[in-house]
């Protein structure tokens, strides 16, 4: 291999460098069915640039879905890439963060996600400091209000297999933002429920586009924890392709 040759193959590394992502990139990868306009593809493309989001390392996931009036898509920054970032942020020096609980008819708040079997869970909090703040960043959220439920009402994915640990993230999501407004202001993850270039209403008769991202989180949650209990290292692009194909499938069904 010639010195071009291999000065080629290290600048289009872009498993690790979204900045050399390009269009044929989003379209080879992230959508096989071929689901996505040039526009769309577009939008994908300058937010993953943008914002330097690796969409093969797991950091942002392209949700699209059909309509009757064509495809529509969001694009989720998950919450480990946003945890990076705010590591990046001036300033940042460290968080705690915890649940709220009803106990014997008191609310307390507890660091960390545990909570005993008679307490009962009503919200999150966090507390973010800045080095170059004279006071510190902190946030309360109400569980009932960021909770996700489905049809009957009743909490659906991780917010009803860990809902202590969901809430605790939320508040430190919602916290960071306040702390750095202009790092992370703009930025949303799965918590949030997407980052959403266009309006979407109508999925399908049966979902709504709260329905089909929730389900598509979970079963990529569910991906990783498989992954790390088999010990797999696969390549990313492998990875990603069949995660993301999984995502650009217009037949969503939670």
């Amino acid at each position: 291999m010639t010195n071009n040759q291999l000065a080629t193959q290290t600048k289009r590394d872009i498993t690790t460098d979204p900045s050399l992502l390009t269009g044929a990139d989003i379209k080879k990868y992230f959508d096989p069915q071929n689901l996505l306009t040039e526009k769309q593809v577009g939008q994908a493309l300058a937010l993953c640039k943008g914002r330097n989001l690796n969409p093969f390392a797991n950091e942002v996931y392209i949700v699209a879905y059909q309509n009757n009036s064509g495809t529509e898509f969001s694009l989720i920054v998950s919450k480990e890439a946003f945890m990076k970032r705010a590591e990046r942020c001036e300033g940042y020096d460290g968080f705690e963060a915890g649940i709220t609980v009803m106990r014997n008819g008191e609310m307390i708040e507890i660091e960390g996600s545990l909570k005993l079997p008679e307490d009962i869970l009503i919200g999150g909090w966090a507390v973010v400091y800045r080095k170059d703040r004279s006071h510190r960043y902190k946030v309360t959220v109400d569980f009932n209000e960021y909770v996700k439920t489905d049809r009957n009402g009743n909490p659906r994915s991780t917010w009803k297999s860990m809902p202590a640990t969901m809430i605790r993230k939320t508040a430190l999501v919602q916290t960071l933002r306040e702390a750095f407004p202009d790092e992370l202001g703009n930025m949303y993850t799965d918590i949030d429920g997407g980052d959403t270039f266009d309006t979407i209403k109508d999925v399908t008769p049966q979902e709504n586009r709260e329905d089909v991202i929730a389900r598509k989180m979970a079963e990529i949650e569910q991906f990783n924890k498989e992954q790390e209990a088999n010990h797999a290292d696969p390549e990313p692009a492998q990875t990603e392709e069949a995660i993301q194909g999984e995502l650009l499938d217009g037949e969503l069904e939670y």
